[in-house]
């Protein structure tokens, strides 16, 4: 299930001067939802889900981003040698709050909670909980400082 009111989908290579690696793809499988709010924004970017992804309103999705919450493959080699991707893969939400930037490059893994107004530095691989108003950075991403909402 996919459901975004009012937004931006950028997808042309020159839509987005940071330059575009791929267009946009939002993906929903095996049961997988994703939720996006009023005025959101994304740029080359992938979404998948098998579990549940929901952005807040006004959140903004930078160049090449990727947000997933699952491992796309089972960590046991003998069911990644079966192809037993869907029964056997670890998956857990992902949660982006309101007015939220996520810069570019950067990754958004299972069972991540992204509080109101965070910004993600570029290229930041975010697993975890985060407040409400802060800067979150690296790899991986950690608060580096508060911000006044």
């Amino acid at each position: 299930m996919y459901s975004a009111r009012g937004g931006n989908i950028n997808s042309s290579f020159t839509s987005n001067m940071l330059g575009l690696w791929q267009r946009t793809i939002m993906v929903a499988r095996y049961g997988g939802q994703i939720e996006i709010g009023d005025g959101f924004g994304i740029s080359g970017s992938t979404i998948y889900s098998t579990k549940s992804i929901k952005i807040g309103k006004n959140a903004t999705i930078g160049a090449n981003c990727k947000i997933i919450d699952n491992d796309f493959h089972p960590l046991d080699p003998e069911q990644r040698r079966l192809n037993l991707n869907e029964e056997h893969t670890a998956r857990a939400p992902i949660v982006i709050g309101d007015n939220c930037f996520i810069g570019m490059n950067s990754i958004i893994l299972k069972g991540t909670t992204i509080g109101n107004n965070v910004v993600v530095g570029a290229g930041s691989v975010v697993h975890g909980t985060f407040p409400d108003n802060c800067i979150i950075a690296g790899n991986p991403a950690k608060i580096i400082r508060q911000i006044n909402p």
